[in-house]
């Protein structure tokens, strides 16, 4: 396992390899992600959410993939100080309750996709209050159409590097609307200053042998990760560890949370080691946790230890908008350093744009759909 580790301290810190395998520069845009979140802040500050015309009971933030992850992280801050439900849409149609007493936000980097166009309609008809995050594309389109307001971010990224621009606007926006009574901006402004100095430890010029986060992709090289968050915000972290872990590193990764977990997922272990023999669980932390979270991580820490390496990471911050950015940031270094111990190019979404290009060809109205969809699967096969 030594040489093995100093293999992969080798490929991490060598310059010409590194910008060899991504040639796409996620590892820069990773790098400027606090720069991003002052950018975002300035878009949002200028954007003004709709006027509502009857009171806000709900709000729904409908979206796909890096596009969501603000959804949740939303979701998060208005269970802990926020006047109303939050709940994140990842489908073609909106939830039966949708109605004009709904601030619907659709969040598209892109603005083409389908679900949320299509989301987005079904919001319109039910007579939503609607709002828009996105680069442009069909949904600024729609947007225009229906009078709904855009806040207009920068493209040209992929959407899970672009999560300062999808989410600072849409938390101003839930803040302008009453859905959050407090206004976040010098919390965000406090957390990005965290995030600066946290860049100068993890970022991809330091060595190896200094770098955090270097060092925790090593420990996951090999393994199949499982994360857990010990609460409700570290449980959205997660899942965003997951999903980049699955979309940077080409991986197979899988979240879950306390105390839920412990219901279920915890009898998952007594056979662990017989199912998947290299195995790593990341225990996502934080340094305020209630006793009962803390005997539980403690209790379940000594069962995955029988299968699996164990691993725990601490967030900091002052507040909980600072400790869940901080997390993720950390998360996304080390899901770029993971794709580079795999040799693998971390922006390559090659199967994503395989499964679009078979979509576009299968219209639903198409009486005939199923035998177009059985010649794209010949082609792939």
């Amino acid at each position: 396992m030594s040489e093995q580790m100093a293999i992969d301290a080798s490929v991490l810190d060598d310059v010409a390899r590194r910008a060899a395998l991504d040639a796409q520069n996620m590892i820069p845009l990773t790098h400027e992600f606090p720069e991003q979140c002052r950018r975002a802040l300035e878009i949002a500050r200028q954007f003004n959410p709709p006027t509502p015309r009857l009171p806000i009971h709900n709000v729904v933030v409908t979206g796909l993939g890096g596009s969501a992850v603000g959804g949740d992280l939303l979701r998060v801050l208005v269970e802990d100080s926020g006047e109303m439900p939050v709940v994140v849409n990842r489908d073609y149609q909106m939830p039966a309750f949708v109605n004009d007493h709904t601030f619907v936000i659709a969040a598209s980097y892109s603005g083409n996709t389908e679900e949320t166009l299509s989301a987005f309609e079904d919001a319109q008809d039910r007579g939503a209050l609607l709002a828009c995050i996105t680069s442009g594309g069909e949904l600024a389109q729609r947007a225009a159409h229906y009078s709904a307001p855009v806040a207009f971010i920068p493209k040209g990224q992929p959407p899970r590097s672009a999560m300062g621009y999808l989410f600072i606007p849409m938390l101003l926006v839930a803040h302008k609307a009453g859905v959050i009574r407090r206004d976040p901006t010098p919390e965000l402004e406090q957390a990005i200053a965290l995030l600066e100095r946290a860049r100068e430890a993890w970022h991809a010029d330091v060595p190896f042998v200094h770098n955090p986060a270097k060092q925790f992709a090593a420990r996951l090289y090999g393994k199949l990760p499982i994360i857990y968050g010990s609460q409700a915000y570290s449980t959205v972290v997660a899942f965003r560890w997951k999903t980049q872990l699955n979309e940077n590193a080409k991986i197979h990764a899988f979240s879950n949370g306390y105390p839920e977990m412990n219901h279920n997922e915890i009898l998952g272990w007594v056979l662990a080691k017989q199912q998947v023999p290299n195995l790593a669980v990341v225990l996502l932390r934080d340094h305020v946790e209630r006793p009962k979270i803390v005997a539980r991580v403690e209790t379940t820490k000594r069962l995955f230890a029988r299968a699996a390496e164990v691993h725990e990471f601490f967030a900091e911050g002052q507040t909980l908008l600072a400790r869940m950015l901080y997390a993720i940031y950390f998360g996304d270094w080390v899901s770029c350093y993971l794709a580079l111990l795999y040799g693998m190019n971390p922006t390559d979404i090659s199967y994503i744009n395989l499964l679009k290009a078979v979509l576009e060809k299968v219209d639903e109205d198409d009486p005939t759909y199923t035998e177009v969809l059985q010649k794209e699967l010949r082609a792939i096969e």
